[in-house]
């Protein structure tokens, strides 16, 4: 229990030390602390692992590694073809149509028109002058 006792120590000084510290030496301190706990995960990891797996097992996994398949080709695609490859490189797509424009001076315009026509609607009833 004397390395419990002193893991637990280490832990309380840098929880106590995380509100004086310098920002930096605080997240130093978490780093190391978040490597030793995953190093700890992976070690307990490799050791479950090893309790698994028999000897039998053991012995077919190596068996199954050394054994490479060749990878079978998709039955719904089909390699293309020397002339489907010639005619996808040449051809331009025809489906989509360009529909870019570009901006005028008469746009500018009737946008300015259109803007005057609603400021004269607002604007407000000039009084008859009488004489």
């Amino acid at each position: 229990m004397e390395y419990k006792d002193e893991m637990r120590k280490l832990i309380d000084i840098v929880k106590q030390q995380s509100f004086t510290a310098p920002l930096q030496n605080t997240l130093d301190d978490m780093k190391v602390l978040t490597t030793a706990v995953k190093d700890l995960n992976d070690r307990i990891e490799i050791r479950v692992r090893k309790s698994l797996v028999g000897d039998d097992d053991k012995a077919k996994m190596k068996m199954k590694t050394k054994a490479v398949k060749k990878a079978k080709p998709f039955p719904s695609i089909s390699p293309p073809t020397q002339t489907q490859q010639n005619s996808t490189q040449t051809a331009l797509p025809t489906s989509n149509a360009v529909t870019s424009t570009a901006t005028t001076q008469m746009d500018y315009n009737k946008a300015k028109d259109d803007f005057v026509a609603k400021q004269t609607v607002l604007q407000p009833i000039k009084p008859i002058t009488t004489q």
